[in-house]
């Protein structure tokens, strides 16, 4: 199952979305409204949602969760703790960028910190993940591909692009490996969880 999780954010999210069987449609506080504008029924509307129409939402998700406006969690976060018990395969965030800048480091960090569910964030330009280990990157729309540590000790080979590195200390906030392209087929090793943004 793929979890897409739909944020208030610029919306890039009619153009991206493509219908997949079993995928679970979550909204995210004003996100739900994203959903539903594109003539979609969520299958889980999730927030505070202190602004908007709460009972047309309510009419038009299958399911609503909400919380109080002040709480120790962002919206997004709360989405994400609320499908991690289902085990999804992958989930894909739409229009988590190009709002404000608070909430796009959030959704970083919520990246970073739910790693392990697979999270990749979706816009018109980007594709932000996080990957480990042995990782191929084919050639592909996204022209530049760049990298960022997370944890210190990050060790990164890089082959297969147009600057390729063997056994490299990256550290966090180091911007060595901004902007690279992949040249054919890109091989990445690292030993700890790296930032992967793709851009067009």
């Amino acid at each position: 199952m793929i979890a897409k999780l739909v944020c208030a954010g610029a919306d890039s999210f009619r153009e991206l979305y493509i219908p997949e069987e079993g995928e679970l449609l979550v909204g995210v506080d004003g996100g739900t409204m994203k959903i539903i504008e594109a003539g979609l029924r969520p299958h889980l509307a999730i927030g505070d949602f202190d602004s908007g129409d709460l009972a047309f939402i309510a009419r038009h998700a299958e399911r609503l969760v909400i919380f109080p406006e002040r709480k120790d969690y962002g919206d997004l976060e709360l989405a994400v703790r609320e499908i991690a018990p289902l085990k999804p395969e992958k989930v894909l965030v739409f229009n988590g960028t190009g709002g404000r800048l608070d909430h796009f480091l959030t959704a970083v960090n919520v990246l970073i910190r739910y790693s392990d569910l697979n999270i990749e964030i979706l816009d018109g330009r980007n594709s932000i993940k996080i990957i480990a280990g042995s990782v191929e990157v084919p050639k592909s729309a996204y022209k530049y591909c760049s990298f960022f540590a997370v944890e210190e000790g990050t060790v990164i080979s890089l082959s297969g692009f147009k600057y390729n590195l063997k056994e490299h200390r990256l550290a966090p906030y180091d911007n060595l490996c901004l902007s690279n392209e992949v040249e054919e087929a890109g091989l990445v090793r690292t030993n700890k969880k790296v930032l992967m943004v793709r851009t067009l």
